[in-house]
This record gives C-alpha cells, structure tokens and sequence, in this order.
C-alpha cells in the first residue's frame, strides 16, 4: 500500500504561508495519479486542512511541538505514523510542497524500483554543485584551515563522482523509518539518480527570490520542459 504524505505546517520565516500558495500544485498532481491509497496532510494550519479536506485529503493534525523549524522531518514522519498506526509493509512517500517541479514518469519508475525488489527506502540523489573534496573549513581556535576530507586530489577529473540527496523523490517502508537517519536516508537507501535535464527543472522554493527563479525558468523553458506555474 503506498501512502502519499504532505507535511505542511503553517509557519515560514523565509516566505510566509508558501505552503497554502503552492498546496494545490501538488495536490493537483497525486489527484492525478492512480496509484495512492490515500494522501494525507500533516499540518497546523487551518486553511491548508480545509483545502486539503476540498481535494478530498485525510488531515493528520500536527502537535504543536512539530511546528517549529527545528524539527526534522523524520520526526513528523515518526508522529504520522504512531497516530495513524500505519503496518510496517506500508510504504509513504514524502511531497515536499515547495518543491514545485513533479514528472509522473519519475515517480512511477521510483514505484516499479519499490515493488519490484527488496528496497525499504528510496531517495532521489543529483550532482553534488560543489564537490566536497574542495571544501574547506576555518577553525577559530587554531586559526587554521582545515579540509573537510582529507586529500591531495589536484586534477578536476580525477575527482570521484559526488552525489547529494534531493527530495524530489523519497520514500520508505513504516518498518524501516527508525533506521533512516534525520533526512530518511541510510546506507541502504535505494538511490534514484536523476539526470541533468530534471535536475535542471529542480527549484526549492523557500524565499520569494526562488519563486521568481522558478516562474522564470517556467517562462524560458515554456510548454516543452512540462512546467507550470504553480
């Protein structure tokens, strides 16, 4: 049984109240889809339960202790499911709403990987932007800097390909969640690898400057790319 989960609580610091103003992009598209025994909202506001009650959405409503945010989203996710008492074969997804882009042919073959094998989670991963084998840190109390790898690697192409988790696909059986760390991902996370031309359609809205970002690649890439705007 697949499970899709929306987390949106009701507070932003960066762009207030984008989970009411993007909450129908992605609820429009797992309306959408065929393959989800339910959807369900975790969240604290108000006005997104009575939209998510108009799509027809089950409400899960979030404590208010995982409203701040600090709190990792395995820690909603542990909450959803011991108040919902979902079995531990069940498997939830996670639909981050600023996360504007979504390709229903990625998410379907993400499904054919889950149902076909002996995977417990599964993540979506992109190329890492900067390699962390160039990446330094300054200690305050030496004065120094101080690499975050150690290593002597002086040519680009011989760098080992660097990947970094994105949650543009994500999910996990309930089973699995207390062995998935604070990002609900472990050693043994199937990873979905996505390729230059989705992760170029990838924006994360959490400032309005991300949202111009995104409806300006809406507008260069137009009809052809599968982009809306939301």
């Amino acid at each position: 049984m697949h499970i899709a989960i929306i987390p949106a609580r009701k507070g932003s610091k960066g762009f207030p109240f984008k989970n009411r103003l993007f909450f129908d992009n992605t609820g429009d598209f797992l309306q959408k889809m065929g393959w989800f025994k339910e959807v369900v909202v975790s969240t604290d506001d108000e006005v997104i339960m009575d939209m998510a009650v108009h799509k027809g959405f089950k409400i899960h409503k979030r404590s208010k202790k995982l409203a701040g945010d600090a709190i990792s989203i395995k820690m909603v996710m542990t909450e959803i499911v011991s108040d919902l008492n979902f079995g531990p074969d069940t498997i939830l997804w996670l639909f981050y709403l600023p996360i504007l882009y979504k390709n229903v042919v990625d998410f379907n073959k993400a499904k054919q990987i889950v149902d076909s094998g002996n995977v417990k989670s599964l993540c979506s991963f992109v190329k890492a932007h900067t390699h962390p084998f160039n990446c330094w840190m300054y200690d305050e109390k030496s004065k120094e800097m101080r690499q975050f790898i150690i290593n002597d690697v002086f040519r680009r192409q011989d760098l080992p390909t660097a990947w970094m988790h994105y949650h543009y696909t994500c999910c996990f059986k309930a089973s699995e969640l207390d062995n998935l760390n604070s990002e609900l991902i472990n050693g043994q996370t199937y990873p979905f690898f996505l390729d230059n031309k989705t992760t170029n359609n990838l924006v994360e809205v959490d400032t309005p400057a991300d949202y111009e970002k995104w409806k300006k690649l809406v507008y260069d890439l137009g009809e052809t790319s599968g982009l809306k705007e939301t």
